[in-house]
This record gives structure tokens, sequence and C-alpha cells, in this order.
């Protein structure tokens, strides 16, 4: 993506804050005929001794699964996406009426290979991963679950890790503004709607 120096950041722990937040994902690869194709979904972030990987899974009758390992296989990398909050800029916030509307927002750009996990076993660890990251309350239901139900679940899915290579993060919240800009911008964002708070609190975080 494009990104400038003075919105790049290179603070896995910022970029992983933003993952946690914003887990839904769009994985970018190419269909059986190279053309574009994306599948949207949720994604978690593990590391480990081997390094940062991605972890999810999406149905079985979506092909794109298929595709994006074959492109894996053949040493191609695939793309995962992950937006955060965003919001619009108005010049009305400027000192100076020589200026244009523009857009601020977060994004991670997450850049490797994915392999496939189709063993029910292993599948079923991955669902107790992503259950326990967004409804651990839920883990006792789907044990509690017929057995054959879950072989029926579990069989309509894939699982997959993705082996993070490279990444980048954008993090565009004014900072090419004057400070006092940027101040009204936050002051006014504290008091806008849940994308505009969420941006607030991204500049009062990192100082801005």
């Amino acid at each position: 993506m494009y990104n400038p120096p003075h919105f790049a950041t290179q603070d896995l722990d910022l970029a992983l804050q933003l993952i946690a937040q914003h887990p839904f994902a769009m994985l970018v690869g190419p269909d059986a005929q190279g053309g574009s194709f994306a599948t949207h979904l949720p994604l978690t972030a593990l590391q480990d001794e081997r390094g940062l990987f991605l972890e999810g899974h999406m149905a079985r009758a979506n092909p794109h699964w298929d595709w994006l390992a074959a492109q894996s296989a053949n040493g191609q990398q695939v793309l995962a996406i992950f937006s955060g909050p965003s919001a619009y800029i108005s010049p009305g916030h400027y000192d100076t009426k020589l200026a244009v509307p523009t857009w601020n927002y977060l994004a991670v750009h997450l850049y490797g290979e994915l392999s496939l996990i189709d063993d029910e076993e292993a599948k079923d660890a991955l669902l107790k991963r992503l259950i326990g990251q967004h409804e651990p309350a839920y883990a006792s239901q789907w044990r509690s679950l017929p057995r054959d139900y879950q072989s029926k679940m579990l069989g309509a899915i894939v699982g997959f890790r993705f082996s993070v290579q490279r990444w980048e993060g954008k993090i565009k919240l004014s900072q090419n503004r004057p400070a006092a800009e940027r101040s009204r911008i936050q002051t006014t964002f504290a008091e806008g709607n849940p994308q505009q708070q969420a941006l607030a609190g991204w500049m009062k975080q990192l100082g801005l």
C-alpha cells in the first residue's frame, strides 16, 4: 500500500493491537483464472518460536482456500488486510483555507504463505482458540454439542495457518499537520461517533 514514512509504523505491538481489536480481515489472492478474489473472515494472530502466524478457517464450499494453498505452494505470497477505525477529516480543522479534505485510518497488511489444516482434531483446536478470543462462555456449549453434529460442522470448514513473512502498518492520524490542528481534530473526534472516538483514542495513546 502507499505508505509515506510519516504514517508508516514498524511497531509490531501496535499492529497486533489493531489486529486484536479489528480481527475481521480480508484475505486476498487470485481465483482459478488468476483474477482478483477476496474472502472476508476473522483471523487470529499468534506468535511462537517460529515467528508470527495468522490462523482462521473458511467454508469448504468456498474455493478460495484451494486457490490460496496452490498460490503458496508455487512460492507466491498471500495478502491479509486488517482495517482499523477511519473517519473523514474536514479542512475546517486547519488554520489555513488552502486545504482539502482527507481521511484518517489505520491498516495492517501482512504477506505470507498459507498452509491448510484439515485434520478434525486440529480444526477443533483452532475453533476453540477462536471461541476463546471472542466468546469464551460459548466453549462449554460447543463441547456439549453431539459429537456427530460437531463432526458435521468441522467437516464443512477448512482451517489454515498463514505464516507471515513480512508486514507493513499504516497509522494515518494527521501526523503531517501542526500540533494545534491535531489537537483540534482529537478534541472533535473524542465527542464524535464510535469511529471518530476510536481514532481519538489512538491519537491519545500515541501522543498525537
